[in-house]
């Protein structure tokens, strides 16, 4: 999460969207955690069953949890990448593609 706050305050002009979706925790531990980690990205918070039902069916999908999931979106909103887990190499090779130093 912190990594993912390092590229939003270093992007975010340039017209990077950081967008998080808790759909596991209660709203205080997750606010805790985002004022713990000084997250200032948007956050969605749905622990609704219709939440758990499409976590669930992704999961049976791709034979794996969908939590946490990373996508990369292009402003044409095509998906550049995509990944399971906190991958801070991964995540920074995947921002390269989108050319935002340039």
């Amino acid at each position: 999460m912190c990594h993912l706050q390092e590229l939003y305050a270093k992007y975010a002009r340039k017209g990077l969207v950081v967008l998080g979706i808790n759909s596991v925790d209660d709203k205080a531990i997750a606010k805790q955690m985002l004022e713990e980690n000084g997250v200032q990205f948007p956050n969605i918070l749905d622990t609704s069953e219709d939440a758990w039902k499409a976590i669930q069916q992704y999961e049976t999908f791709r034979g794996w949890s969908a939590v946490p999931m990373t996508y990369l979106i292009d402003r044409d909103g095509k998906v550049m990448d995509a990944w399971y887990g906190f991958d801070k190499k991964r995540t920074e090779e995947a921002f390269k593609k989108l050319k935002l130093d340039e």
